[in-house]
């Protein structure tokens, strides 16, 4: 299966959110919502190309990075969190490659059953009571629990890419997926 259609790409360009901010190419989500029924084939044509070759449009790896306020005095700069505006494009061709790879991960059962995080379906929330449910469990047969809580703060930040890429080929993921991964996170 290919990772990209004209149809995927409709879809996508059909749940676009108007009112985000353009990235530095300044092709603003308005325009490609508006002009879906006529932009999706030229999309598919770039996005095909790019998966063959492993190259974004220069513009692609470009970002306009800007600081947004998170909580605590507005003097301290550790309060702010930095955001890149970057290509709607773009994000538009991670969001497919993404889908494509979690579809092969569940339809080949390559996760977890105790991944929780970033699946449909099934979110920290649930999993959090999921544990309530099986601590309330142990006690109520006698049981003692002991845990530890931590937070990997930028956790995906932190993945050496190199296993990552050596997880991919384990799985058995197309060749030019990997290739594109590979190529496109050096930029």
């Amino acid at each position: 299966m290919h990772p990209t259609s004209q149809e995927h790409i409709y879809d996508k360009l059909c749940k676009l959110k108007t009112d985000k901010s353009p990235g530095v190419d300044m092709l603003h989500p308005r325009v490609l919502f508006e002009t879906r029924d006529i932009i999706d084939y030229p999309l598919y044509l770039i996005y095909s190309k790019s998966l063959e070759l492993g190259i974004l449009p220069s513009d692609w790896k470009l970002g306009e990075v800007t600081a947004i306020y998170k909580k605590g005095p507005k003097s301290d700069r550790g309060n702010y969190r930095p955001v890149s505006l970057t290509s709607v494009c773009c994000k538009l061709l991670e969001s497919l490659i993404r889908d494509h790879i979690m579809n092969y991960l569940l339809e080949n059962s390559l996760l977890s059953t105790k991944q929780y995080g970033f699946v449909k379906g099934r979110s920290t929330m649930l999993q959090l009571l999921h544990m309530v449910d099986k601590w309330t469990e142990c006690l109520e047969q006698g049981g003692q629990i002991d845990s530890i809580y931590s937070d990997f703060e930028k956790a995906f930040d932190k993945v050496p890419h190199k296993r990552l890429i050596s997880k991919l080929h384990a799985y058995g993921l197309r060749d030019s997926i990997i290739r594109w991964i590979k190529k496109i996170s050096k930029r």
